[in-house]
């Protein structure tokens, strides 16, 4: 009842949005123009399609966000899960109720990543620091024409600050809770006419929040680099190579054990073999641990290569090639048990090369826009996990884990200006695809390999050598992603757009047989079709920009991972609607006051799944919360020749959702609020200026991923939010 209730007064809004010019006093402010690129062509904020949350670089260093999914506290529909596996630096994202659940190799992230318009294909390592950003777009619903796989629940991509050619240099310097001590450093420059350069350098280090036996967890030890050359030797040629790096050493991301029962295989056996040690106990304070031993690590390298080269053929077509090459080394892992014995946990020391290439040519005749590409790519990457159960008896197993995956696109979109009013656009993307998977499993305690206790083959796509315990697998996919779609618009401030869209995640292997050969089954390609009307709107003398969006997802062929005793699986388990509401406004009342909120409602209607553990038909899609809501308030006090006062607060309220896919009430996060505040000081001329920001200023504590292990080990787990943080920072620019 409520839910129609709201999308009538929703379709009541945008009904009358058009005859919205009441007659105000003219105000000295005014909201700027945003431009963005979420069609492959610089265009208006106001003027795209597309449902979009652009946030400058300004705002982000604001607001205090200092990492890629922090971006969470000012985006509807939005939410990260951190510190899966241990890792601190995987980019788990759920946008509009579809996202990723797992990290391992096999799988397929749901919500694109890019950077600079490259695919970041893997999960760990992604957690991006922002210190040289230009702005972040989030693009909500499937994007699956010109982003293509892995986009059906939207796409996130970050820009970097292209050198312009000016003289100038940034130092930044922070210190606050636990210890905090960073440093930023920006600087760009002409080496001639047509040549600039910039580099940035970021560092920081913090001491961390769980306490432990060794090394404390949640600490902070990480560093990254970027250096862009940018070159012009003409009117119809540019040129920009951005080299970029980045490193971390720390400990393994905190887990707690939220739960402990016994009557399992392995929890029994082990306090049977221990009686005078037994397991376990569950943590009594969140932020203190029993953990130890080599299993918690976090530790991140990575290398990234992008080189852009676009020709301006003539005033009507442009080619744009986009080179990219990521290399990430990543060692990360976590204590199951959370104590100094050696009964379960699990490491992963991941090893993945990536390549891409892009084409883009980019034409306007007359009224018709349009934009065709060409896509490769291919990603080869290396998993050595570790899997402690009772370590020393034999139960424990080594995976070794090689996927190869190849993937090739054709890409073209249009849109057709049929009046001065009306917009009529079309896209289509076929892609291929092939995976090659191996994996080896040994006895982790004796080297020899492992033994599966339950009898089965795999998939026949499989090859499997039992008395080596090694699997070799081979397979296809491929996909046709189409969009439709029209836009109105209703005066030059005033634009309304309904459109459909299909995009894909794709197809593969359950990476974690172990119970029996017959658990390595593949899994086929999630299919999302999704439907949506939105609007745009400036208003009040353009003090007033209001978007909103209704959407309605088809998800079909869900893939679920399913944890049963004897078996970790992943399965094409279920389907699902999803439908929801977005609003985003931005108001400037005076030249003095900011005033930014984001509604985001979702409603997923999931079919479920029946298996041998039990019906789950009536389940909610995990990391699907029914509401969210951002607030943030902006006060600029003008002290004249003594330059300018910023004070700033910002809430974000994220309702109830689950962490798994059987809705556990252990992994139920509670509906909460998250505050933040700032108070910022810019000298006359900017040319230095004094920051303190405090985030989480409520110091609530929620869990943001879990996992349940009590079939196997007699445990839940999870993983908790960061406390009050609060950092002092002083910026000086030359």
């Amino acid at each position: 009842m409520h839910k129609h209730r709201l999308l009538s007064v929703i379709a009541a809004l945008t009904t009358a949005l058009p005859a919205a010019t009441l007659p105000l006093p003219s105000l000295a402010a005014a909201l700027e123009e945003v431009v963005v690129t979420a069609r492959k062509r610089a265009e208006s904020l106001q003027s795209t399609p597309v449902s979009i949350t652009a946030l400058s670089g300004e705002s982000l260093a604001q607001a205090g966000i200092n990492q890629l999914t922090a971006i969470e506290r000012q985006t509807p529909n939005l939410n990260f899960t951190v510190g899966t596996g241990g890792g601190s630096s995987t980019v788990n994202a759920f946008l509009r109720g579809v996202g990723e659940f797992d990290f391992i190799l096999t799988t397929d992230p749901a919500v694109g990543l890019y950077l600079d318009g490259i695919y970041l294909s893997r999960a760990f390592g992604a957690n991006l620091e922002l210190s040289d950003v230009e702005r972040i777009e989030v693009l909500r619903g499937p994007q699956g024409t010109l982003f293509g796989k892995n986009s059906i629940g939207g796409a996130i991509s970050v820009i970097t600050r292209k050198p312009t050619g000016d003289t100038g240099a940034e130092v930044k310097l922070t210190a606050g809770s636990r210890d905090l001590r960073g440093i930023s450093l920006y600087g760009q420059t002409a080496i001639s006419d047509t040549l600039a350069v910039s580099a940035s350098y970021l560092q920081r280090e913090a001491d961390g929040w769980q306490k432990r036996p060794g090394d404390d967890a949640g600490d902070v030890d990480l560093a990254t680099a970027r250096v862009i050359l940018n070159w012009t030797p003409g009117d119809n040629f540019e040129s920009t190579l951005s080299v970029d790096w980045h490193e971390q050493d720390q400990t393994g991301y905190p887990n707690v054990m939220l739960t402990w029962q016994d009557g399992t295989t392995f929890g029994d056996l082990w306090n049977l073999l221990n009686p005078d040690n037994p397991c376990c106990t569950p943590n009594v304070d969140i932020d203190r641990s029993g953990a130890g031993g080599p299993l918690p690590n976090d530790d991140v390298e990575g290398l990234g290569v992008n080189w852009t080269n676009t020709w301006q053929l003539s005033d009507a077509l442009e080619l744009k090639s986009i080179t990219g090459y990521r290399e990430v080394e990543a060692l990360f892992g976590r204590d199951g048990d959370n104590s100094l014995v050696n009964y379960n946990g699990d490491v992963h020391d991941q090893d993945h090369e990536q390549w891409s290439q892009e084409l883009q040519l980019v034409g306007t005749h007359g009224p018709l826009e349009w934009v065709g590409g060409l896509y490769w790519f291919e990603e080869d990457t290396q998993d050595d996990t570790d899997l402690i159960i009772i370590q020393g008896l034999g139960t424990s197993v080594s995976f070794d884990n090689r996927q190869e995956t190849t993937s090739y696109a054709v890409y073209a979109h249009a849109s057709y200006a049929v009046t001065d009013q009306l917009d009529l656009f079309a896209g289509i993307r076929y892609t291929e695809e092939e995976k090659d998977f191996t994996q080896q499993i040994s006895n982790f305690d004796f080297g020899v390999p492992h033994m599966f206790f339950i009898p089965g083959l795999p998939v026949d796509s499989c090859s499997f050598d039992a008395p080596t315990a090694y699997f070799d697998c081979s397979q296809d996919w491929s996909n046709t992603s189409p969009k439709a779609g029209l836009s109105w618009q209703f005066s030059d401030d005033v634009m309304a757009f309904a459109h459909v869209s299909r995009g894909f995640r794709s197809g593969g292997y359950n990476g974690r047989a172990f119970g029996s050969p017959a658990d390595l089954q593949e899994y086929e390609p999630e299919i999302l079709t999704g439907y949506e009307v939105g609007i745009k709107a400036d208003l009040l003398d353009r003090t007033l920009r209001l978007n909103g969006a209704m959407f309605y997802n088809d998800y079909e062929d869900i893939q679920v991972l399913i944890t049963r005793a004897g078996s970790v699986a992943v399965e094409n388990a279920s389907k699902a609607s999803i439908e929801g509401v977005e609003l985003e406004a931005t108001w400037v009342p005076t030249d003095s006051w900011q005033i930014q909120a984001g509604l985001g409602y979702l409603n997923d209607d999931s079919d479920g799944w029946v298996d041998v553990t039990g019906d789950f038909t009536d389940t909610e899609l995990k990391h699907t919360p029914e509401w969210t809501f951002n607030l943030g308030l902006d006060y600029l006090w003008n002290l004249g020749d003594r330059g300018n006062l910023l004070l700033r607060g910002d809430m974000r309220y994220t309702d109830s959702y689950f962490l798994n896919g059987v809705n556990s009430p252990t992994l139920q996060v509670p509906g909460h609020s998250l505050f933040g505040a700032g108070l910022i000081y810019s000298a006359p001329g900017d040319h230095w200026e004094l920051a303190l920001i405090g985030t989480n200023l409520g110091d609530k504590r929620v869990l943001n991923s879990g996992f349940d292990g009590s079939g196997f080990f007699g445990y839940f787990e999870g993983s908790y939010n960061r406390p009050r943080t609060v950092e002092l920072s002083l910026t000086m620019r030359l």
